[in-house]
């Protein structure tokens, strides 16, 4: 669909013709998962409007002095797969997780926003970094350990 807007230029106005893009509706986040200091979620729309696919693991932000920073895993980053078992949703990267033991090295692949994949390793620190959830329940944020 195309809009025609009037603007101001060199003391004339003018009408431009645009391409409009999608607004994604979406009822924002209502689950971040935090492992190894990574907080995870499903792409937001500030994401989805960068041409982001709709479903995936994204890292939103990592907590300084965690596994994750330790071993440099950064946000802005989609989690692909957890030792070589792709995870297309939380669902998939929590069941991917679960039997990991503390101290367990972890192979990760990544993406960053434009697609360019990234091996990394990573060592649990259970102890330290525990596995939860922040789940959006009528309204009120619940946390649930993993």
């Amino acid at each position: 669909q195309k809009v025609t807007l009037t603007v101001w230029r060199d003391g004339a106005s003018r009408d431009v013709s645009l391409e409009t893009e999608p607004i994604y509706a979406s009822p924002g986040t209502d689950r971040v998962v935090v492992w190894c200091g990574l907080l995870l979620q499903k792409p937001h729309r500030a994401v989805l409007e960068m041409g982001a696919p709709s479903n995936g693991v994204y890292c939103s932000y990592y907590l300084y002095g965690s596994p994750a920073s330790f071993y440099g895993i950064k946000a802005c980053r989609f989690l692909k797969e957890v030792n070589g078992r792709p995870v297309a949703d939380l669902d998939d990267f929590v069941k991917a997780v679960m039997p990991l033991k503390d101290g367990e090295s972890v192979r990760l692949k990544t993406s960053d926003l434009q697609g360019q994949e990234v091996a990394s390793s990573i060592k649990t620190d259970l102890s330290f970094w525990p596995s939860h959830q922040f789940i959006l329940r009528q309204g009120d944020w619940v946390l649930e350990a993993l």
